[in-house]
Parts: structure tokens; sequence; C-alpha cells
């Protein structure tokens, strides 16, 4: 299920509501800012550091563009896309070529496709229709190859590919043994081999195999229970010399540690392999910031708690953070992409109140220059805080949570409150610059934000008390959050609405089912209504992940009708806006139709939009407004606030209004 939210909400025909005091108020902030286009995104550095590929508007439709770092040239686009937009590019290890990617309108059966960035020309390198490709890797050694794993076989099951980028033939490498296995495939010791093999467990655990090169057997290497597993312990990929396998383990702790074993050890200790640990987090998600280019051996890791900190392993590298700090200044920084000689780094820079900027670092000239704004408009408005708040669940629970008030509030006056919850579950919020908070503050509402349990990146223990939780104690963090909002005199609590994209739309259905009177409102974006519907509808290619997730939602332990929002309709007392794309793979479009149709049957008041070239998220910018301006207009009428008038998005879009409550815009 998604793991983030993919589109906002915003605009409407009317003017301010009740909840806007008149004055001097800030100017509101076109969606068209937000949530259109961007001048530019995704940007790419080729191996040389001659060039960069990003995605940029053409005809109003995102394309694939490129450009000279060197010289005076604007940049050239090599796409055409005019409806849907392009996905993004990435060069080969060699620079002759970038990889895309496309699916059929949200059906989630990726194409990978071959584009020559001085032609334009592009090539389908794997099935065009009903087969899942995934781009596994690459190695500068075989700069004419790519990795793949493609279900063209059995659309349960992965087998890996080779695939030659010059002629698109492809060699089978590993054929998958069709009980859930998965393999790790990395470029070793001159060439392609299969060293991990990984297995899901009947209880929820896993098993992992490990095959050095040069060994023709499988042997047992670690084995972890569910709720290792859950939390992602598990080994990584090798350094690119081959002599150290990494990887990430939290047995025994809560937090997790970054661990490796070395070659000479995985020879000869069997199963019994205890591995040296090379940093141990204080925050529950850990990650690699930074790997050397040559070896690609981690250099730099990334903590994260409720803000973000990077964690030097190398000191050689130590000078380059410190001026990337200065830099930066207050705001978050990363590093999106080096040549290959490490003498271009391409940096990107944010923060709450700002969106995302491009710098190229001529590292040992050191000298630096913007390249772009992720949309430079943004500096024209004034953007809200995001503040980072430690909230208490009602049994002591900590909540990490986040909460952007609105600048049109006045004193201490209570506000309306959007309560704007993740999908995943197994996801989280994050730190800084959101265009759905923007927009909310914006338009005169709080927004809150919060990391209920089963929530990832805070540990272990958190995210474990979330299996079997879906309408319970989960919902119950969501309430609490809400209550204290409503206590502190933040919230107004005759004006609260819960709002999410996929499993954040099932709590915002939870909500409207059982908190009625606590939310006026609810809006659910391709949101499951009936959970055994929504696991018999798995896609086959989750089947080697079946078991985790149906324990994590409690199957064979909950009643599924019980915790299901289509068997308490009758319950629902509050307006809902419902959107659904209808190619949606993981939660059908029948999941909103139901819903829709038994508070129609009850004459509740319910918007229900559909996007036929959608799936699990609106892709489309086109569509996401038109659903932004929806949301906004519904956020109007029931909780008030201030608008941005429609226009044309609806027109625009392909959205089908099934059925209306708002009136006629």
């Amino acid at each position: 299920m998604g793991a983030a939210l993919l589109v906002g909400c915003v605009g409407s025909g009317w003017s301010t509501g009740s909840a806007v005091r008149s004055g001097e108020l800030p100017p509101l902030i076109p969606r068209e800012v937000l949530f259109g286009n961007p001048q530019i995104m995704s940007v790419n550095l080729s191996p040389d550091g001659r060039w960069i590929s990003y995605l940029a508007p053409d005809q109003g439709v995102l394309n694939l563009w490129v450009r000279d770092l060197d010289g005076q040239s604007p940049g050239r686009v090599l796409t055409q896309q005019r409806d849907r937009p392009q996905m993004p590019g990435y060069w080969t290890a060699d620079g002759r070529y970038l990889i895309s990617f496309r699916d059929g309108d949200g059906d989630e059966n990726t194409v990978l496709v071959r584009i020559d960035p001085r032609s334009g020309v592009s090539k389908d390198l794997t099935p065009a229709q009903g087969v899942k490709a995934v781009w596994i890797g690459a190695d500068r050694d075989a700069p004419n190859e790519l990795l793949v794993a493609l279900n063209d076989r059995d659309p349960r099951f992965h087998d890996t590919y080779v695939i030659d980028l010059d002629s698109g033939e492809r060699r089978l490498l590993y054929r998958s043994t069709d009980d859930g296995r998965e393999v790790s495939t990395l470029w070793i010791d001159g060439g392609w081999n299969s060293v991990i093999r990984s297995q899901l467990l009947p209880d929820g655990g896993s098993a992992h195999e490990l095959r050095l090169p040069g060994e023709s057997d499988w042997r047992p290497f670690l084995q972890f229970d569910f709720d290792d597993t859950i939390t992602g312990s598990g080994p990584g990929g090798f350094s690119r010399d081959g002599q150290w396998l990494y990887g990430f383990l939290s047995t025994g702790d809560d937090l997790p540690r970054l661990v490796r074993w070395s070659r000479e050890q995985l020879e000869t200790c069997g199963s019994d392999c205890t591995p040296e640990v090379l940093h141990r987090s204080t925050a529950g998600a850990l990650g690699v910031a930074l790997s050397d280019l040559d070896t690609d051996r981690p250099t730099v890791l990334q903590e994260v708690d409720l803000r973000s900190r990077l964690v030097v392993l190398d000191p050689s590298v130590e000078p380059d953070m410190a001026r990337l700090r200065q830099l930066a200044g207050a705001n978050d920084f990363a590093v999106v992409d080096q040549d290959l000689d490490g003498r271009r780094w391409l940096v990107a820079i944010g923060s709450d109140r700002q969106g995302p900027q491009y710098w190229l670092w001529e590292r040992k000239e050191d000298e630096i220059r913007k390249l772009f704004s992720v949309q430079p408009k943004l500096d024209d408005y004034e953007l809200a805080p995001m503040e980072s708040l430690d909230l208490r669940a009602r049994d002591g629970r900590r909540l990490p949570a986040y909460l952007t008030r609105t600048l049109l509030a006045s004193g201490s006056e209570s506000q309306p409150l959007v309560l704007l919850v993740h999908g995943g579950p197994q996801a989280r919020d994050f730190w800084g610059y959101s265009p759905t908070h923007q927009l909310l503050a914006n338009r005169g509402y709080h927004v809150l934000s919060v990391n209920y349990r089963g929530s990832t990146g805070f540990g272990k223990e958190h995210l474990l008390a979330g299996e079997g939780e879906w309408y319970a104690a989960m919902q119950d963090d969501l309430v609490d959050a809400v209550r204290w909002a409503i206590d502190e005199g933040i919230a107004d609590p005759d004006r609260v609405a819960i709002m999410g994209v996929s499993y954040g739309g099932y709590a915002a259905l939870a909500g409207l089912t059982r908190d009625p009177e606590l939310f006026a409102a609810a809006i659910a974006e391709v949101g499951p209504s009936n959970l055994r519907t929504l696991i018999d509808a798995i896609p086959p290619y989750w089947e080697s992940v079946r078991i985790n997730f149906e324990r994590m939602i409690g199957v064979g332990t909950v009643d599924l009708d019980a915790i299901s929002p289509i068997q308490h309709v009758d319950r629902i007392q509050r307006p809902l806006l419902l959107g659904h794309g209808a190619n949606d793979p993981r939660v059908k479009l029948s999941e909103s139709e139901s819903i829709a149709a038994a508070m129609a049957k009850r004459n509740l008041p319910v918007d229900f939009v559909v996007f036929p070239d959608e799936g699990h998220g609106l892709t489309n910018p086109r569509n996401a407004l038109a659903m932004t301006a929806l949301q906004e207009a519904f956020l109007r009428e029931h909780l008030g606030g201030r608008a941005e008038p429609f226009g044309a998005a609806l027109q625009q879009s392909s959205m089908q209004w099934r059925l209306r409550s708002l009136p006629t815009p």
C-alpha cells in the first residue's frame, strides 16, 4: 500500500469562511504552485560529470531533458509525453544511455525503456504489457549490461535476467524457485553472482542463504524471527571488491545497527557468523547517505527520528560534510549524485519553509553554484513552519508528530484542524517541506500528522505495537493526538477533518465510522473499506510478502469484518469525499465504489470521483490539481476556510464525478 501521501488538498469557488478573520491576510498560494508541474525535478548527474538529466515541463507535461553543464546551450528535451508525465531517467554506467520507466495508466506493470541522450530515440527493454520489470542493478565494470527481474513466466515470482543494452537481448541468470525465495545478485569477482537467497517463513520470520562466488551450493547463513524481519534485519550487499558484506540488524535491540562480515569470515563461519558492528543508531531509522565511489563502502550514515542527522564513518569525508553544512546553514542537505571521479557533487538543499534546490559543487576547486529551484514561485509566498512534537497516547506510548499552524490565526483562538494520516501503514511522516501542509495552513487550517504505532522509523517496539491494531490502537493514537490539540486550544472541536491516501484513506473511513462524533468530515483517496476484499485482491507479485502483510493486519487473530469500515456505514454521520484511480492494482476501485454506494443508499452526504487513467495515487499533475481543488472545496464547505476558485482545474483532468453532494462549481 502507498507509503506516502501522494496528493494534498486545495481549491474551491467559495470565498473566505468563518474560520478566517478579516484583515491583512497572506495571499492565497495557488494550487498550481504547490501541486502543479515543478520547474525541474529528478536531477541526475552523468558518470563523467558533464551532463545532467532531469524532468521539466514541455507543452505542459513533464518530460525528460538533458543539459550540458560545461556549455552555454539550454537544456534539450528528449521525450514527447503529452498526457501522462515521463518518469525520471538514470544514466548507465558509461553514460551512453538513460534508463527510464513507464506503466499502463497506473497498473504498475513497469516497462524499462532505454533512451539515447543524444537523439532521444527510445527502445523498450522489457515486455510492453502484463509484466512487472524491476531494475536490480548495474556496474561500471559491465557498462553494457543491466540486471533486471521479470515476472513474465509466473506473475507471482520474478526471475533474474541480464539485458544487453545495445541489442536488448536478455539471458536468464537465475530462475525463481517459485516458493517465494528472492535472490540478491551483485557484480563480484568479474561477473554477476547470486550470493544471497532470502525467504519469508510461515511464521513471518526470514531465512537467508549464502553462496559465495565459486561455490555451487547454497548454505544456511542467517535466520530472523518475525519481529526482526518486519523491522528490516538482514544482509544487504557486498562492497565492490567483494571483501565485505554489509547489513542492518536489530536483533536484541530496539534500534538498528550497521554491521559487516568479511569475505574471509564468510568462507568458514557457516551459520554462526558474528558480524562487526560499525555503528549503533540512536534513532529508529538508519540508512547510508554516502558511499565510497571506488569500494562502495559506507562513509556517511543518516539517522532519522523527528529530525535527521548525519553520522560520518570515514574521517576523510568530514571536511566535505563540513563544507556542505556551511552551505546549507540551518537547512537539510543531501548528496544526490557524484561523477565517477568525485570531482562534481550534486547537492539538494531544503527545509520546511523552502522547496528543494539543486546545487553543483566543484569539490576540488571548492566552487559552488546553484543550478535550480524545484519550484521557484514558492519564494513569492510566506510559508508556515513545521513543528516537531512528542505527544503521548492514552497508554503512555510516544507519538512523534508534526504540526503546521496556519498563519491566519489571530491570537490564541482555536482553529479548524486537518488530521493528515500517512499511508503504509509501515511508513512514516517526515519533517520538511510538505505542499499539503502548506496549502492547508495557507487556507486557514492547522495541520497535524502523527506517526501512530505501526509506523516505521521509531524503533522496533513502536512498529510491532501496530500488529493487529487496525481500527483499534492505531486509530486510538490518531484520536488521542486530536484530543491533545483540542485540549491545548489549538483545534476547534467542532471543525476537525481527517484525510489520507491508501492506509491514510482507510484511517479516514475508520474515523467516520468508529469516532463519528469527533470528525466533522473525511477525505479518503484509494482507501480500502473492506479488509477481506483488500487481502483477496493483493497483486500476485506481492505473494512473497503476503505473510507479513496479513500478520500486521491481524489475519487469523482479529475479526476482519469488525475492522472494515464498510460494515459500519450506518454509524457515519458526517460528509465524505472519495477519490480513486480506476487502474489501482493494490486497492481496487471496488473498495471506494462499495462504500460510496452504501452511503448513497442511506442518503448520507458523499462525493465520489474516479480517474480512469490513474492507479494507486495520482501521477498526472492535471488530475492531482483537480482532486486538490475538490478537496479544498469540500473542506471549505464543511470546516470553513478560504479557497481558490476552481478555474479550469476539473475540466483539464480526466475526473469522473460519480456521486455529488457539493454545490456544482
